[in-house]
């Protein structure tokens, strides 16, 4: 990183990150001779790439035989002379937008007006990140939203440039990667773990000697975004941390806000804020059966689960098919089946048993319970004193536990540690903890993992956005005062005060 020689096993991503970190802040180590006979043997073109930016930030254009060898970000860490971008954009024609990019950071509108480019979003969303620092700026965003149509031309996830056929966009959406975002830096040797992210346009994944400002994942919904939570969206998103705003939509199983806001890739929690919206609302549950299979990554066998265990709670069992995968535990909450659609999946699958069982306890489905005279256990056994109609239930598997020689107080086994807390009577406990912004990342509310309260679906993480609804809850007033003073309870005496 710090420009003084090529480290060994540059094969190894974390070394391969500070290496192409140190390229891009240091000219003299990209001019070295031990660089330039790198590029010039390696096959891993992001040497070359990197180096390449370092020139051309330099107002230098090196000669580029590919398209491997032509960098995406060629205005961080530092901005070119405007005729260093104009002369560039002459000789590389379809790095055009590229330059355009790099105007709405430097402000040079005036170049900006000469490439004649198709009014892209993401040179709109830089533009308007840097109003208020950069002279030319806002020129170029009011250029850019005053027309009719506008495209989709540089994407920031892929580090692409669609120059044949781009995809015409209704408005911003927050999917740049803005100049202060790149600022922000990653220790490479304790935070590596933070590393993946959807966004890497320099292809160094923001590595740094330390953390500094607050990594892009981790960032907190600035108050002004706040009501963006409970209004509708404008048609232009403002700059914004919009991750807080995805796993929101995602919990609340809202599909046009989520089929909006989601990124090309899942960031980090959405899935566990995915199946708890599939479990409360059957439309966002068959909305996401319709997606492809690889957008939910390794979480689609959790996904599934969470949405046959809805179309099992509104009595629709189609999919309930051989081979029979995808088979959910807790089928009772927040809807209770019919006790006819219970008897017809423990028909068809007579495992499920169990999950019938303790659906039978929940809804007070005596006949039913009967019928299947289940296997007491500790799990059977902790849903009957959750639940407030618990005697008939309790008394039956105590007098058949006994017979059978079971201890019903026994710990949970193994394989149902994470199942366990599907039989708590408080499946989304509140909260009167008043945090002072909602954010989201490695260290946000909205998905952790508790030891004393485990996830009741699919999967071993529940979100719960209880300090987010607190947080939305409260007026401004009190929102303001814990940006300032920091964490409070919710029955605080000022906090009260101020809400009435």
């Amino acid at each position: 990183m710090r420009g003084e020689f090529i480290p060994p096993k540059l094969h190894y991503s974390r070394v391969k990150a500070c290496m192409v970190n140190g390229l891009r802040h240091h000219e003299a180590f990209a001019e070295s001779e031990a660089v330039k006979e790198l590029c010039s043997t390696t096959t891993e073109k992001v040497f070359t790439r990197a180096r390449n930016a370092r020139l051309i930030m330099s107002n230098k254009i090196p000669p580029m035989m590919d398209d491997e060898e032509k960098p995406y970000c060629i205005w961080y860490p530092d901005v070119a002379t405007v005729d260093t971008y104009r002369e560039l954009a002459q000789r590389y024609p379809d790095m055009q937008y590229h330059v355009g990019r790099a105007c709405a950071v430097g402000g040079y509108f005036d170049l900006y007006r000469e490439l004649d480019l198709l009014p892209d979003i993401s040179i709109a969303e830089e533009a308007l990140h840097n109003t208020d620092d950069v002279t030319g700026a806002k020129e170029i965003y009011n250029h850019i939203v005053c027309q009719p149509v506008r495209y989709s031309v540089l994407d920031d996830y892929t580090r692409s440039v669609n120059l044949e056929s781009p995809r015409i966009a209704t408005g911003l959406n927050g999917d740049t990667a803005v100049i202060s975002s790149l600022k922000r830096k990653l220790d490479y040797w304790r935070n590596w773990y933070k590393a993946p992210h959807y966004f890497n346009i320099t292809e160094d994944h923001s590595v740094g000697e330390d953390d500094y400002g607050t990594y892009d994942s981790e960032d907190y919904l600035d108050l002004e975004h706040v009501p963006l939570l409970y209004n509708p969206l404008p048609v232009d998103l403002p700059t914004t941390q919009k991750d807080v705003l995805i796993i929101h939509a995602a919990c609340e199983g809202n599909i046009d806000r989520y089929a909006r806001l989601r990124r090309p890739v899942m960031i980090l929690k959405e899935e566990f804020a995915l199946i708890r919206g599939i479990h409360h609302s059957t439309a966002f549950a068959r909305w996401c059966l319709s997606q492809p299979r690889d957008r939910f990554e390794l979480s689609y066998r959790d996904v599934r689960c969470a949405i046959n265990a809805r179309f099992i709670m509104v009595n629709d069992l189609s999919r309930i098919t051989p081979p029979y995968e995808h088979i959910p535990l807790m089928i009772w909450w927040p809807l209770l089946p019919q006790e006819k659609t219970l008897r017809e999946l423990v028909r068809r699958i007579p495992d499920t048993r169990r999950q019938v069982a303790m659906t039978c306890i929940a809804a007070d489905y005596k006949q039913l319970w009967d019928e299947l005279t289940p296997e007491p256990d500790p799990l059977l056994w902790r849903q009957t004193k959750e639940c407030a109609n618990h005697n008939y239930y309790f008394e039956d598997l105590e007098r058949r536990a006994a017979t059978l020689g079971i201890d019903l107080r026994a710990s949970p086994k193994e394989i149902d540690w994470i199942d366990h807390e599907c039989a708590r009577r408080d499946k989304e406990p509140t909260t009167t903890l008043l945090a002072p912004a909602i954010r989201t990342g490695w260290e946000g509310e909205v998905a952790d993992f508790h030891d004393d309260d485990g996830s009741i679906y699919p999967g071993r993480y529940q979100a719960n956005a209880a300090e987010w609804e607190v947080y939305i809850a409260v007026t401004d007033e009190v929102r303001e005062s814990l940006w300032n003073t920091g964490y409070a309870r919710s029955y605080d005496n000022h906090v009260v005060y101020q809400q009435d």
